[in-house]
């Protein structure tokens, strides 16, 4: 490990910590609070993910700068815009987790409601691995499948909020359609960035 490298160690070891404990406190809560354990579960990705910024940020984007490949003012900017967003989505995450399966209380019916009991297998099957699995891909490894989380996850939702789909599954397909929200909005940054670098770059190439 050079000596680059070690000196991210201060930098990286919070949220690494943060991510351990997040899994931990996932695992533990998994089984009673099912949505908050899998938006935990996210935000700790989401604190790695922010680590390997962090790596990129030290080795390759300051050494851009100090290149003159980007110009100060760029990677400042770019340099900001990144945190904000890690901080925000993790906030945001960590928000939700806190109050979520919360329920407003109700007053008090004159009589019980009348249950009405379904027979087991009765709801369609839910796809809540499948849009979970969607929404970790695209914040992962490819953004465009973000999309496709949000919108299943959308359809979905409101499958089960009428009764025509398993509710089982509405902690996971609920956390794979906000982290394919997440991914659609980091893409959508991303690739306003990217074109404003690539636009600024060019332009140094051609002032020389």
């Amino acid at each position: 490990m050079g000596p680059d490298l070690l000196t991210l160690i201060p930098a990286l070891a919070p949220g690494t910590l943060v991510a351990i404990t997040a899994f931990v406190l996932a695992g533990i809560f998994m089984e009673r609070a099912r949505t908050a354990a899998i938006l935990v579960l996210i935000a700790g990705l989401l604190t790695l993910l922010q680590n390997g910024w962090i790596i990129f940020n030290q080795i390759v984007l300051m050494e851009w700068m100090f290149d003159d490949v980007i110009s100060a003012d760029t990677y400042s900017i770019i340099a900001t815009a990144a945190y904000n967003l890690f901080y925000l989505a993790i906030s945001a995450l960590l928000l939700f987790a806190a109050f979520a399966g919360r329920q407003s209380p109700k007053a008090p019916a004159s009589a019980p409601p009348q249950v009405e009991f379904r027979p087991k297998g009765y709801f369609p099957v839910h796809r809540g691995g499948l849009v979970l699995t969607f929404g970790l891909l695209g914040i992962l490894l490819f953004a465009p499948l973000g999309i496709v989380a949000w919108i299943l996850g959308s359809k979905d939702l409101n499958s089960m909020a009428r009764g025509d789909m398993d509710p089982a599954g509405e902690g996971m397909t609920r956390a794979g359609k906000v982290l394919g929200i997440i991914a659609t909005v980091l893409m959508g940054v991303g690739l306003l960035v990217a074109t404003v670098v690539i636009g600024l770059v060019i332009a140094n190439i051609r002032a020389f």
